[in-house]
């Protein structure tokens, strides 16, 4: 939620602020006190509503200059100085709306949460309070508790944004239906909506594939599964699965707070869902999907491979979905045992910006260069500050940091540095 967003309410402010002096004008009888003489004063109710006018100007004078505790508060007293006014009312909850996107943006959900519910308090059926508090609960890593305030807020208000993103927390826990409805009704208003539109023919392609499909449920897994496929290799893929979450669990300090999805897929069916590149032997995309043929790989090739994708499970979770692809893959790497070339040599500049562009590439060279360089650059990153050095990165993204403000809070020195200090050890 961008400036602009602070600004409207801002300007909403002060608009309530001038229908309400509007209507404030007249004379009825308010508090009394008793003077010293005995003689009774009475205090009429304009001197209360002169008082809400300053303390509500005031208000707008501090939200405008971004503090917003008490810019909030000068509004709550305006309020009770008026308890009939709507507009006044309207200003509080405007006001703890836009303190919660503020703290929101800063990497605070959770306090962000308290102060949307603080607005709701006032107007429970609020869509953009509502939505607020959805996304609060989203970049606090509970998304299961996003779905209800976000589900209100699109039936008070179409919007095609927060209906996308039910969308998407609807397919993660694998309610295909419920995404589909979502996304149909962004497309009803909205046809050309690309990123709508891609998200259906995906969830589609899935619902196709796995129809028919089979679940095995485990405290940490909900795997599901073609009900004629080879019972004991299923058996063996859930046994490495929950070894990988002891394991990266473990190492990165990582709890999941609900079941992650695994789907195993005959080959065919693999490359058809996920439209992977060829050389692709697994895929997380929310939900950890691979390839199974009729036989197994051998058990070490198959832990790492499960380890790999389970990695990038925790990695999402703990970086909130904003840690970038070099890092996800060096890390994953790291994770599953490999150890990095120590002959690596990467001619010309280096820059995580092309180590990001490399390991997306559809060409398999390319791809696995990208790959090589990731998982060097975090074993070196390792070196410097150690697994806690790595965690504290992830959450710094988490909060909303980019890779260039996090790199010298956690090793002390720019990312150019660090890319400068890269190119010279592999020969650029």
């Amino acid at each position: 939620m961008a400036r602009s967003r602070n600004l409207r309410l801002v300007m909403l402010a002060l608009a309530l602020l001038g229908v309400a002096t509007a209507l404030a004008v007249g004379w009825r009888e308010g508090r009394r006190h008793e003077r010293a003489d005995g003689e009774r004063t009475v205090v009429f109710a304009s001197t209360r509503a002169h008082d809400a006018h300053l303390a509500a100007a005031e208000a707008v004078r501090l939200y405008t200059a971004g503090q917003f505790a008490p810019a909030c508060e000068r509004f709550s007293h305006a309020a009770a100085d008026e308890p009939t006014s709507e507009p006044r009312r309207q200003d509080v909850v405007r006001c703890f709306e836009g303190w919660g996107w503020h703290v929101l943006r800063e990497g605070r959900p959770d306090e962000a949460a308290l102060l949307f519910s603080r607005g709701l308090a006032e107007t429970p059926d609020d869509p953009a309070l509502l939505k607020g508090l959805g996304l609060a609960a989203v970049h606090s890593g509970r998304p299961h508790e996003a779905l209800g305030p976000l589900e209100r807020a699109v039936r008070a208000e179409p919007d095609p944004d927060v209906r996308l993103l039910l969308a998407h927390l609807h397919d993660h826990r694998d309610d295909p239906a419920k995404a589909i409805t979502h996304l149909r009704a962004v497309l009803e208003r909205e046809p050309s909506h690309e990123a709508a539109r891609k998200l259906l023919a995906k969830v589609e392609r899935e619902r196709r594939a796995e129809a028919g499909f089979q679940r095995d449920v485990t405290p940490r897994f909900v795997v599901k599964y073609a009900a004629a496929g080879d019972r004991e290799a299923r058996r063996a893929i859930i046994a490495h699965l929950e070894t990988a979450a002891e394991r990266v669990g473990r190492l990165l300090g990582y709890t999941p707070q609900q079941r992650t999805t695994v789907v195993l897929y005959e080959h065919d069916e693999f490359r058809d869902v996920t439209r992977a590149h060829s050389w692709a032997s697994g895929l997380f995309d929310g939900k950890i999907r691979l390839p199974v043929g009729p036989t197994l790989p051998p058990a070490r090739e198959l832990e790492r491979l499960v380890v790999h994708e389970y990695a990038h499970a925790a990695i999402h979770d703990l970086s909130r979905g904003r840690a970038p692809r070099w890092l996800h893959e060096g890390l994953a790497q790291v994770l599953e045992g490999t150890a990095s070339d120590p002959m690596l040599q990467v001619p010309g500049g280096l820059t995580l910006a092309g180590v990001e562009a490399l390991a997306g590439e559809s060409d398999p060279l390319r791809a696995r260069a990208g790959y090589d360089i990731a998982l060097w650059v975090v074993r070196d990153l390792l070196d410097r500050g150690g697994i806690e050095a790595l965690r504290e990165l992830l959450s710094r993204l988490g909060a909303g940091e980019s890779v260039a403000e996090a790199m010298p809070r956690v090793y002390g020195l720019r990312l150019t540095e660090l890319e400068s200090q890269w190119r010279r050890v592999l020969g650029g």
